[in-house]
């Protein structure tokens, strides 16, 4: 018995060990296990605060410098109410038009207010009060977003005053032409068949009936739609492209004007409606985008509508702005825009026209006769003009048979030479191709 009782001891601890070893298997399945989890963020960066005039900062994450292998990319997001741009509001890009659609449900629950969307550019422009329910909705569906950015004013150029000297950045040319322009560029012959087939949009401040338009043939479409009276500038432009009378003549006078309005009486229009309005013009039919008006800051809504009517084939020509910077306007300052500075009568760079990198040509745009509104007749100067010239030019090329993707190359080849720089004048004077 006394040498069994060691065994009988180790069977009893043996027994008692297994015993409870099972009953904490038991009870470890029964509790809940501790479970760690994380904020939802949309990067994986430190949040970083965009300033803001309201009581409360739009504080909400940067886009990484990458997004790691099988994820979404953050949104990019930019300062809103920037100089420039249009107070407390903000232009929105989602990944698709579903993510569209979903934030425009829930927008007004979150204090935002839609003033506008564009399906096709998967955006949205919307007003706020303060950002707290845009941040919100940024940490919440960070995946449906990919730009967060302000709304930039988009407006016709005005002038600056006249130096006593010619300034460092401009050659201080102001020579009236009082006419057209079309002497200098080439262009004076019957031109009663230029543009024959071929639509013009012009993206501006609308245009109105006018004696040199008479004949044309114009489509309109208002996108302001404000019932106030229209700014005369869109039927100035117009007039230069495909006016058609004693007092006015315009390059391309057979040419088809549709007419889009996104400037109000005052001038003022923002990206969101540009945007849009380059979209619409392309899906319409036009093969050259006429826009005499600029911004100083791009949009990557911007950027895609100007993608989208260049893979469609369509130019688009811009003004180089009127403020003697060294830089353009935008959309002018974009890659494969048709860029636009101004040329006085005596082919010096205008005091006014804005050089840059990138300028594609120059064209005349100092005393330029045009239509105005109510039946007016008025001597403009700006590159708005010289813009609306080399329009009519890329029109009648195009009724001509010259393919849309080499026009910019032909015409940079064919242009006058000039005394000042690339930057100031681009390839040189437009000339007419013979």
């Amino acid at each position: 018995m006394k040498r069994r009782l060691p065994w009988i001891i180790f069977s009893a601890c043996f027994v008692l060990m297994m015993t409870s070893l099972v009953w904490l298997m038991v009870e470890s399945r029964r509790s809940p296990a501790l479970v760690v989890t994380a904020s939802p963020s949309i990067s994986r960066k430190p949040p970083a605060t965009t300033q803001m005039p309201q009581p409360r900062p739009l504080s909400v994450p940067r886009q990484p410098d990458a997004a790691p292998a099988g994820a979404s990319a953050a949104p990019a997001i930019a300062t809103l109410n920037v100089p420039g741009s249009l107070p407390n509001e903000a232009l929105l890009t989602f990944r698709t038009p579903e993510a569209l659609a979903a934030f425009r449900d829930r927008a007004s629950a979150l204090g935002l207010e839609v003033l506008g969307y564009d399906l096709k550019l998967r955006s949205a422009r919307i007003r706020f009060r303060d950002t707290s329910g845009l941040e919100s909705d940024l940490n919440a569906h960070a995946d449906d977003y990919t730009h967060v950015g302000p709304n930039y004013l988009v407006r016709i150029p005005g002038l600056p005053e006249p130096t006593a000297q010619p300034d460092t950045a401009n050659a201080g040319g102001r020579e009236p032409l009082r006419s057209q322009g079309l002497d200098m560029i080439g262009a004076a012959a019957n031109r009663s068949g230029w543009g024959q087939g071929i639509t013009v949009a012009v993206i501006d401040s609308g245009i109105a009936a006018h004696p040199s338009l008479k004949d044309a043939q114009i489509t309109h479409i208002d996108l302001v739609n404000d019932g106030s009276a229209m700014n005369g500038h869109g039927t100035a432009m117009a007039s230069l492209i495909a006016g058609n009378s004693e007092s006015v003549g315009g390059v391309a006078p057979a040419a088809k004007l549709l007419d889009i309005r996104v400037a109000d009486t005052h001038g003022d229009s923002n990206t969101a409606l540009l945007s849009s309005a380059i979209v619409k013009a392309t899906d319409l039919g036009a093969r050259v985008i006429n826009i005499s008006l600029g911004s100083a800051g791009s949009s990557p809504v911007l950027e895609e509508a100007v993608r989208y009517a260049q893979s469609r084939n369509v130019l688009i020509v811009a003004a180089a702005g009127n403020e003697q910077q060294s830089s353009l306007s935008m959309p002018a300052g974009m890659p494969g825009v048709l860029s636009v500075g101004a040329v006085d009568a005596t082919g010096t760079q205008a005091y006014f026209s804005n050089s840059g990198p990138g300028l594609t040509l120059a064209a005349p745009g100092v005393g330029i006769v045009s239509g105005y509104a109510e039946n007016k007749l008025v001597i403009g100067s700006g590159t708005s003009q010289a813009t609306a010239i080399t329009s009519g030019v890329v029109a009648s090329l195009l009724a001509r048979g010259y393919y849309g993707p080499n026009i910019i190359p032909l015409l940079t080849r064919t242009a006058k030479p000039l005394s000042a720089s690339k930057e100031a004048v681009g390839a040189g004077l437009i000339q007419i191709t013979k």
